[in-house]
């Protein structure tokens, strides 16, 4: 049962980009809404996003969680990852913009009833984009736009990457978008130390992205009034950041059980 809490404050949710560790926002945003928190505004990059996007067009929190059971799966997988285009990126990404509709529906994002911002980066100017209008699918999957990996996305005359290249964490978008009270929701808690007898040439490749990630993340969290940091499991070396959406237990869990210990001290914050 849904507690009452009066909340004066506008609560903003800055979440975070961290691959399959988004599943912990869904947690996270449980718990709020368990207590009675209203959540008035969100901004999310990546993971962030496809969770945030997803909660702001469904505006039920258990809808979105038995979406991502049933409809990120294997089969999503495979058929996401079915559109080669070796240009731009190895996969041209139209079938990712799919799977965000069948997960969220096709809504526009100013249509929608919680203010909603997708932020992405601009691969030629390196400007960093934020989307709070048009097809929210298409949002998202530009946040979602892993470089090399996916085509990036053409939006008004930029090519659009995943946002987390430049802010992994948007506390900055969602203050300016109203927001009195922000919490930032920080995935990268446990990727670091790396194990050493378990770093190949490439994983050290790929580490090294997950060091200026760390870092970015750190550093964009500092304006926010809180900030979570679910405890997520991890291998120590590289995660992939897709087949854990299908392989990954407790992701969930974790982000809900460390959004209920610190709860009092969010909703101090509202009042």
């Amino acid at each position: 049962m849904t507690k009452k809490f009066i909340q004066r404050k506008k609560l903003g949710l800055a979440l975070g980009s961290g691959g399959w560790r988004g599943q912990a926002h869904i947690g996270v945003i449980k718990a709020l809404v368990e207590a009675g928190i209203r959540i008035d505004f969100i901004a999310g990059t990546s993971a962030g996003a496809m969770v945030g996007g997803a909660y702001c067009a469904l505006e039920d929190i258990d809808l979105v969680e038995k979406a991502f059971k049933e409809k990120i799966n294997k089969r999503s997988m495979l058929y996401a990852f079915s559109d080669p285009k070796p240009k731009w990126g190895i996969f041209k990404g139209d079938n990712v913009t799919k799977v965000f509709e069948d997960l969220a529906g096709k809504h526009n994002i100013e249509d929608l009833n919680i203010p909603f911002c997708a932020v992405t980066t601009d691969l030629l100017s390196g400007e960093v984009v934020e989307i709070k209008d048009g097809d929210l699918a298409m949002a998202i999957r530009a946040s979602t736009s892993i470089p090399f990996v996916f085509e990036p996305v053409k939006y008004k005359g930029q090519h659009l990457i995943d946002g987390g290249t430049a802010v992994p964490v948007p506390v900055k978008t969602v203050k300016q978008m109203g927001a009195e009270v922000v919490i930032a929701v920080n995935l990268y808690k446990n990727i670091f130390p790396a194990l050493e007898s378990r770093m190949s040439s490439l994983q050290s490749v790929l580490k090294t992205t997950q060091i200026m990630m760390y870092h970015l993340a750190r550093r964009s969290c500092q304006l926010a009034d809180f900030v979570i940091y679910p405890d997520i499991k991890e291998n120590k070396t590289f995660s992939d950041p897709f087949t854990g959406f299908v392989n990954k237990k407790g992701v969930i869990a974790a982000g809900e059980k460390v959004t209920v210990e610190n709860i009092e001290k969010i909703k101090k914050l509202l009042i």
